[in-house]
C-alpha cells in the first residue's frame, strides 16, 4: 500500500512536468557573437572607423598588439561567463584572470612610458578625447552584456557578485575592442587609460547593478 502510495505522489508531482532544453554553450556563444558584431555595427556605421583601416591599411604594431590584448580579455571572460549558466559542481570559471594579467601589460607599458617621459603622457591623457572614447567603450559593450546577462539570468549562477563582475569586464572588453576599431590614437597612454577603464567602468556596473538582479 505504501508502494503504491509513493508511486500516485511521484506521478502528481512529475504530471504537469515538461522537458526542458537543454543549455549549450554554443547557443550562449552565438548571443555573445551577435552582441559583439551589433556593438560594431552600430558605432562604426554611426562614427566610421580609423583612418588606417578605412584605406585598407593596418594598424600599428603597438594598438594592435593591445587589441588583440583587449580581444582575448573579453573572449575569456565571455566563456567563463556562459559557464557560469550551466549545470555544475567544482567547476573553473577563473580562466579570465589569466588574460586579465596579461592585458595589464598595457597599464604597465603606459606607466613606464609616462616615467620617461610625463609632459606627454598628460598631453595624451587629455580628457577631450579620452571621455568620447571611454563613454563609446561601455556603449558600444551593452549588446554582450545584455546576451550574458540573459543567459545568466536564465542559468541561475551560484555566485551572482562573481557573475555581475565577468559580466561587466565581458562587455567592457568587447566595448574597447570595438572602441580601437575607430579610435585613431596610437598611444599606449590613451589606450591604456581610456580603453581600460571602459573594460574597469564597466566590470564595476556589472557587480552593483547587475548582481542582484541575477540572485535566485
Amino acid at each position: 500500500m505504501t508502494n503504491v502510495s509513493i508511486d500516485n505522489l511521484i506521478d502528481d508531482l512529475a504530471g504537469e512536468l515538461e522537458p526542458v532544453r537543454p543549455r549549450r554553450v554554443a547557443r550562449g556563444s552565438l548571443w555573445v557573437a551577435g552582441g559583439w558584431l551589433a556593438g560594431a555595427a552600430a558605432l562604426l556605421l554611426l562614427v566610421g572607423p580609423r583612418h588606417d583601416l578605412a584605406d585598407g591599411a593596418m594598424m600599428p604594431p603597438l594598438p594592435l598588439l593591445a587589441f588583440w590584448l583587449i580581444v582575448a580579455l573579453g573572449f575569456a571572460a565571455a566563456w567563463s561567463a556562459l559557464r557560469m549558466g550551466l549545470p555544475g559542481v567544482g567547476r573553473d570559471y577563473s580562466g579570465w584572470r589569466w588574460a586579465g594579467l596579461a592585458a595589464l601589460a598595457l597599464p604597465f607599458s603606459a606607466f613606464v612610458m609616462a616615467m620617461d617621459n610625463g609632459h606627454a603622457a598628460m598631453e595624451t591623457a587629455h580628457p577631450e578625447n579620452g571621455i568620447h572614447c571611454l563613454m563609446q567603450g561601455v556603449l558600444a559593450g551593452l549588446g554582450v552584456g545584455v546576451a550574458l546577462f540573459v543567459w545568466l539570468k536564465g542559468g541561475a549562477p551560484t555566485s551572482p557578485s562573481r557573475a555581475g563582475w565577468v559580466i561587466g569586464i565581458a562587455a567592457g572588453a568587447a566595448g574597447a575592442t570595438i572602441v580601437a576599431l575607430h579610435c585613431a590614437s596610437n598611444d599606449m597612454m590613451h589606450i591604456a587609460l581610456w580603453h581600460g577603464l571602459a573594460v574597469a567602468l564597466s566590470g564595476v556596473v556589472g557587480r552593483v547593478l547587475l548582481a542582484p538582479l541575477l540572485r535566485w
